[in-house]
Order: C-alpha cells, then sequence, then structure tokens
C-alpha cells in the first residue's frame, strides 16, 4: 500500500515495507499510541542515536523509545515530550559530535522539566551539597529517593492516597 513520498528524498513510502520486519511493526505500535506532540519529540530525539553514515535498526530504535517512555512514566505526557524536545535542542546547539549511547542526558532534562512544571514532586532535583550544608532538606522540597525503586515506591504510594 502507498502511503505517499518521503517529504526529504521524494521516493515513495510503502506502508507495507514499514512493517516488514517485527521490530518495525512495533516501533510504529509504540509510536502510534503516544500523542502527537510525544511522538513527534520521541522521533526527534531518537534521532540523536543514529551512527553518521547508517541508518539506525528498527530493534535499537525501538529499545531506545521503549527506555525513553519508561523513563517518563508516571509523568504527565507534556513533561515528557518538553524534555524530549529541550534535550535535542541542547544537544543540537552544542553540535553533538557523535551518537548519543544511553539516555543519561534525557534524565537530568526530565528532572529538571519535572521539578520545573510540577511534576509528579518525585522529581525536584536537590544538590548534594545542599543537602549536606543543611542536614535535611526543607519541608518545602520532597528529596530525591536514591534509586529507581525507592522512587518507582514512591509514586504508588502518592497514587494510593490520591485514589482513596
Amino acid at each position: 500500500m502507498k502511503l505517499g513520498r518521503c517529504p526529504v528524498c521524494h521516493s515513495r513510502l510503502h506502508l507495507d515495507a514499514l512493517v516488514q520486519d517485527e521490530a518495525g511493526r512495533e516501533l510504529l505500535g509504540v509510536l502510534a499510541g503516544l500523542d502527537t506532540e510525544t511522538g513527534r519529540a520521541l522521533v526527534l530525539y531518537l534521532s540523536l542515536f543514529r551512527p553518521a553514515h547508517q541508518d539506525l535498526r528498527n530493534d535499537r530504535a525501538l529499545r531506545l523509545a521503549r527506555g525513553a517512555l519508561e523513563l517518563g512514566a508516571g509523568e504527565p505526557p507534556d513533561v515528557l515530550a518538553t524534555a524530549l524536545n529541550e534535550t535535542v535542542d541542547a544537544l543540537r546547539k552544542k553540535g553533538l559530535a557523535e551518537p548519543l549511547s544511553d539516555h543519561q542526558y534525557l534524565k537530568r532534562v526530565l528532572k529538571t522539566v519535572a521539578g520545573r512544571q510540577g511534576g509528579s514532586g518525585q522529581w525536584l532535583v536537590v544538590s548534594d551539597q545542599q543537602e549536606n550544608r543543611q542536614g535535611s532538606v526543607s519541608s518545602g522540597q520532597p528529596k530525591t529517593p536514591a534509586s529507581a525503586t525507592a522512587r518507582a515506591i514512591d509514586k504508588l504510594q502518592a497514587r494510593k492516597v490520591n485514589s482513596g
């Protein structure tokens, strides 16, 4: 089934060709399940992982997409979309010489955006120096849990309190 023409190279796009391998089908399914802004931001973010002289393999793109979406789990979709867009903008301004290899930069941006936009509250950034100076964090700012497991437990407890 012809989908149309590529807006960049003007070659014909065939939907049946896009879904020939399993990872390609799953990746399209993941993207189709997102709102327009988050899907667009995720595609732009995935382009940061593309090797200079090769295409990004569908299986790797799928793993990366799932990993990025996992990082934003529990946050409103606009927080993840904003973090993805800010990551892309910042790295392009810096003139990214090598493709990204992991989500570490996105993690830092997501923490900042979530804190700024009033996300779950679990991502508010408190520096180690600030904590050491004060002995503890002021009651107005929750401390960031030390591990992903602790953050997940805190989020589940917050949902339980809010729903019941």
